[in-house]
């Protein structure tokens, strides 16, 4: 069988995951060639967990260098271009006549033909950040055409190959391993740490989550979930990736399975329910929870009892088991005890506590504060939590509790001059990994009031974003001179507050095409790219935040 990133590898392999007749025929075995033409191993792979996201491809490693040719790896045409400076950065879809479209991100540059037509486009926009619509077979290409080379565009980490397969008609992101995509993989899932949660009752005595130990025997009394931290390492490789398949079993039957198929994009951010999302804030830690509310919208469990929550009877043992297994089928195995003891005497519940439902809308209004959340903001019922300090600030519930929808905030603003709000803005303060952080929300005044959209809990006030965004030249002031193949020219821009949100660079009162990188702050014009000639030229470069705050560079220059 032609494996696909057995062609990445050079060789052969057979894959360890037997697949149906069934699956072979929905994900072809065949279509698909090696997108690069080196050795390669993984330092991502599909499913893995990643802030408020899953990985949604593989990332292929490449030598920590960019330039490597990418090639087409089947038939089709090119029906999206991305250019952004964050994100994918350079990206790359095309659509094949088998239903799926293959997707090549953080590209360093294009191949000649699709730069051309980017470029085009660009000045035809005057924005370096563009999502361009091909028409349908109108830049065709052939398995193993060279569409472009490797690189470190947009919020990549590194220099290296994102590749996706997506279903063509729901653009939702499938596993490249169910398409023969295997590499070789003898090593089994790791398995860091177990966790059981006392959802209602106790563990040991205890309340709330306890680390537990492989064959452990536990005393637990009312309702209790499992969690795992568990990585997967392909061969040839040390990342710590995502672990295909996690299954629970109880007394030896399915109980809860966890499975990296398929994802969609609308659920992406559900990642922070199925994970223990308090200790991820506090310690960047990535443990699984295997007990989910019905607010969870993930598609990726199965054989799912009771939510995987056990009700532990008063003297009766069960017997747990939590499997970690990676696509090739090498799998780690962790065991552990349930010894049943009589359910605690629940307590009273707080007849004044208000209660928001994860499945209907929910709405509050004190102390000069509104809050709006349509169906499914929240993943679980909230006993919901207010207050509002001595300096006005409004602590709106929790910030080690997920949001998945954006609500609306509304706020009252307090001692800001009225001329000022046009630049209002929300302010949210909360703690991650032990260190109080800041983040601004683009607001807007009418009627009175700051109305903005906001997807987190935390601690919010009314702030004003009147501050420009700041301009650095690295390489530039007036009357420089740029000479030969030293025609590029440096900034570096930054914002304070709300975020950079354009820019337009013009060179003798035309526009010219400038290059972001948000990771790295910096903006480059290549005046030889460009077609700069040769003389004398005046270069204005302006730069804007989400509040219309503009800021302004002007210099003289030379090209020789």
């Amino acid at each position: 069988m032609n494996k696909f990133i057995v062609l990445l590898l050079g060789f052969l392999i057979s894959t360890a995951t037997a697949q149906s007749t069934e699956e072979i025929k929905k994900y072809p075995q065949n279509d698909f060639r090696n997108p690069l033409g080196i050795t390669n191993y993984l330092s991502g792979n599909f499913g893995e967990l990643r802030t408020n996201h899953f990985h949604s491809g593989i990332d292929i490693k490449t030598n920590q260098k960019e330039g490597y040719r990418v090639y087409s790896v089947a038939d089709g045409y090119v029906s999206r271009i991305n250019v952004s400076p964050r994100g994918y950065g350079n990206a790359i879809y095309i659509d094949h006549p088998n239903g799926y479209t293959s997707v090549y991100a953080h590209l360093q540059k294009f191949s000649d033909e699709i730069q051309r037509f980017v470029r085009d486009y660009q000045y035809a926009q005057q924005s370096f950040a563009v999502e361009i619509y091909p028409k349908a077979h109108e830049i065709t290409v052939k398995s193993g055409d060279i569409i472009a080379l490797s690189g470190n565009s947009g919020s990549s980490g590194g220099p290296h190959l994102h590749f996706e397969v997506r279903d063509t008609k729901t653009e939702e992101p499938v596993n490249p391993f169910l398409f023969g995509m295997d590499i070789p993989d003898t090593r089994q899932p790791l398995i860091n740490g177990l966790f059981a949660y006392a959802v209602e009752g106790t563990v040991n005595g205890k309340t709330g989550r306890q680390s537990i130990a492989n064959g452990a025997n536990l005393d637990v009394s009312g309702k209790v979930g499992f969690g795992i931290k568990t990585y997967d390492r392909q061969n040839g490789a040390d990342n710590n990736n995502g672990t295909y398949k996690i299954s629970l079993f109880v007394n030896d039957e399915p109980y809860f399975t966890f499975t990296a198929d398929r994802l969609n994009w609308n659920d992406m951010r559900a990642i922070n329910r199925l994970i223990d999302y308090e200790d991820k804030s506090k310690n960047f830690s990535w443990v699984y929870q295997l007990f989910q509310p019905e607010g969870n919208p993930l598609k990726m469990f199965t054989d799912v009892k009771n939510n995987g929550i056990i009700e532990a009877e008063d003297g009766k043992t069960y017997n747990v088991r939590i499997e970690a297994m990676d696509f090739a089928g090498n799998k780690n195995t962790a065991h552990f005890k349930i010894n049943g003891k009589a359910a605690p005497i629940g307590k009273n519940a707080n007849p004044d506590a208000l209660i928001f439902r994860w499945d209907e809308e929910n709405y509050y209004k004190q102390d000069g504060i509104e809050i709006f959340m349509p169906r499914g903001t929240i993943y679980d019922d909230i006993e919901f939590k207010y207050k509002k300090s001595a300096s006005g600030k409004h602590y709106v519930h929790d910030w080690y509790v997920p949001v998945h929808n954006y609500y609306t905030l509304t706020m009252v603003p307090e001692g800001i001059p009225a001329a000022q709000l046009s630049k209002a803005v929300i302010k949210r303060e909360y703690q991650y990994r032990g260190k109080w952080r800041t983040d601004y929300t683009a607001a807007e005044y009418k009627n009175g009031k700051v109305v903005a959209q906001v997807r987190d809990f935390g601690v919010f006030s009314v702030d004003i974003d009147n501050t420009k965004p700041t301009i650095t030249a690295i390489n530039i002031k007036e009357n420089s001179t740029f000479t030969g193949s030293k025609g590029v020219i440096r900034f570096t821009i930054k914002d304070s507050q709300t975020g950079i949100k354009g820019y337009s660079a013009f060179i003798d009162s035309e526009w010219v095409l400038a290059e972001y990188d948000s990771k790295t702050n910096s903006l480059t014009i290549d005046l030889n790219r460009e077609g700069i000639p040769n003389g004398k030229h005046q270069l204005e470069l302006k730069v804007w935040d989400e509040k219309d705050n503009t800021a302004t560079y002007t210099a003289n220059f030379n090209k020789n």
